[in-house]
């Protein structure tokens, strides 16, 4: 072995095969913990989404019950104001309600009262 020598007998690496290999298995473990962030993310959102998404629906509950009552309400306003016009306009329904209000009757009218 007098004539080898010893860079001889290695064989020739490439020049930043074990460099590669490193940073493949940073890069592994980038995209693993990103997903993993990600992941949390996720989560973290969804799960301070859950209160506000109840809230909300408890919200719109009220907002349907609110206009069913505001229609009701609309209707009884019309209906007050169809009555209150034909009270000042109509005098045979102003003698009608006068008549069923206080109880008056013309002679010889025979009146039944029914008890609900």
């Amino acid at each position: 072995m007098a004539g080898c020598s010893p860079t001889a007998r290695r064989p020739k690496r490439r020049p930043g095969r074990h460099l590669r290999a490193r940073t493949t298995g940073i890069r592994i473990v980038n995209r693993v913990a990103f997903v993993i962030l990600i992941t949390i993310a996720c989560v973290a959102i969804a799960a301070l989404s859950v209160p506000q998404v109840r809230e909300l629906r408890r919200l719109k509950e009220k907002l349907a019950r609110s206009k069913v009552h505001e229609n009701h309400m609309r209707s009884y306003r019309d209906q007050k104001r169809r009555e209150l016009s034909a009270l000042r306009t109509d005098p045979s329904y102003l003698e009608l309600v006068a008549r069923d209000r206080l109880d008056f009757y013309r002679s010889g009218e025979l009146i039944y009262r029914f008890r609900r």
